[in-house]
């Protein structure tokens, strides 16, 4: 796929696999055909990346501020991606599956989940060590390559590693690591060839753990092996406890889409505000479909960008359908600008600039009949644009409706957040960022759905769910 060239150079799917930490349990069930991991959200008791016990004031701060970095991330990713398709030669782009990328960072990814996985083949570990490597990794669906760091890097004159907390994946010593071979796999390009093997790519086995505690080894997975990164700082804002990422976008490179056959080229999640309860990325035979009240919509796949995107038609607030004009959510220069896509790697949605004042502009209409609710800069910088002080009696929160093709996502409480100002008061605010380029709908606007990425049928299916019981 042309463009993911581009998409890791600058860095979208630069993302995954780097330090060690065996630490979160990864259930894995004896379903045939599927499993399930352990999702972490960052600030979880269970995460490496667990702040303590801070205010749930300065979590939003910390995760605006994430977020906003990841926008920036998801614009230089789709930017790049599609000059480099731009500029290709038609033998190239006759070419699809034919590139692997060298992983380089001009913008610091980042996401909001975490997984933990095995990697490697060690039978020499001995007990209680495991036969296999454990590293903490972002799960994103915004990624296309799962990558690590290799020992590979030490040994480049000078060395061409970043910093990381454990030593490199020793690539080396394992006995299920395959460099690919040059010119032989549909994943490598010579230009990207060092001698007879491809640059920086290569396949491993990766390890899930049963929820009794057998490994479920998934051999052969094609990923990045990086020892030349000059140009990367990851790491530094998690400690460098966090290995990488873990790849679930729209790529023949992603991992869902490497064991697609194993897995009916399903995988699923279901978020919950509730940072005590885990829940878990499911794929195959794991993912339970109900019955009866699921919704269904398209998936709108662009052969060059990794990302998901879906055809968002209307935004409504308790019913009443916005004055928006239905083009601003069209996608327009292939991908380039528009669109709304699915990230979860990002806290916050962020909607494009017309949407958002026309939402901004009737919830103002609409808290105007309430004098107890006085408009109030928001308590944290970057601030939510439109939030209000307010005093009981409680009015009952607008209910924000996304009117995708063929179904409707429903928002309640999680369209906003509350907020404590200095003197303790509270402060209700819209959980949502004007952008002038395109809809991104987050993870907290994605909480308490059941979400079924059913990429055979380039489907996305989701359902209301209680997501603390989910796990």
């Amino acid at each position: 796929m042309t463009a993911l060239a581009l998409v890791y150079k600058l860095s979208t799917s630069l993302f995954l696999l780097l330090s060690l930490l065996w630490g979160a349990a990864i259930a894995v069930s004896a379903k045939p055909n599927g499993f399930s991991v352990e999702l972490m959200h960052i600030f979880s008791p269970a995460s490496p990346l667990y702040p303590g016990n801070i205010s749930f004031q300065e979590e939003m701060q910390r995760l605006l501020e994430r977020s906003d970095a990841r926008m920036r991330h998801i614009d230089a990713t789709i930017a790049s991606a599609l000059t480099l398709s731009n500029n290709m030669s038609q033998t190239a782009k006759n070419r699809p599956d034919d590139e692997f990328i060298r992983p380089q960072v001009e913008y610091y990814p980042i996401a909001t989940y975490i997984v933990a996985v095995g990697l490697g083949t060690f039978p020499d570990a001995k007990f209680p060590e495991r036969p296999f490597k454990s590293y903490y990794l972002y799960m994103d669906t915004g990624s296309a390559l799962t990558w690590v760091l290799c020992a590979d890097c030490e040994k480049q004159k000078p060395p061409r590693c970043f910093k990381t907390r454990e030593p490199p994946f020793p690539n080396g010593e394992s006995q299920s690591y395959k460099p690919l071979p040059c010119n032989k796999h549909r994943f490598c390009t010579p230009n990207l060839c060092i001698g007879d093997y491809c640059s920086e790519a290569a396949e491993e086995t990766f390890t899930f753990l049963s929820n009794k505690g057998r490994p479920l080894p998934i051999e052969d997975i094609v990923f990045g092996c990086a020892h030349d990164v000059r140009n990367v700082d990851f790491g530094s804002q998690e400690d460098f406890k966090i290995a990488g990422f873990m790849g679930l976008g729209y790529s023949p490179y992603s991992f869902p889409l490497q064991i697609s056959h194993l897995i009916q080229g399903k995988f699923s999640y279901c978020l919950s505000h509730n940072r005590e309860i885990q829940t878990y990325l499911r794929f195959g035979g794991d993912i339970v479909e109900p019955f009866s009240g699921l919704r269904v919509t398209n998936l709108v796949l662009i052969p060059d960008i990794p990302y998901y995107y879906v055809n968002l038609k209307a935004i409504s607030v308790n019913g009443q359908k916005l004055l928006i004009d239905p083009s601003v959510f069209a996608l327009q220069s292939g991908g380039y600008q528009g669109g709304c896509l699915m990230d979860n790697g990002s806290s916050v949605t962020y909607l494009i600039t017309p949407a958002f004042k026309a939402l901004v502009k009737f919830l103002e209409m609409f808290y105007m009949r309430y004098p107890n609710y006085v408009r109030h800069l928001g308590p944290i910088n970057p601030a939510f644009e439109l939030c209000y002080r307010w005093a009981p009696p409680i009015v009952p929160l607008p209910a924000v409706t996304f009117h995708f093709e063929g179904a409707d996502l429903e928002l309640k409480d999680e369209a906003f957040v509350t907020l404590e100002d200095r003197d303790g008061s509270s402060i209700l605010c819209l959980a949502m960022v004007e952008n002038t380029v395109r809809t991104i709908l987050g993870s907290l606007q994605q909480a308490n759905y059941r979400f079924i990425y059913d990429l055979n049928n380039a489907l996305l299916k989701f359902i209301p769910e209680d997501c603390a019981k989910w796990s």
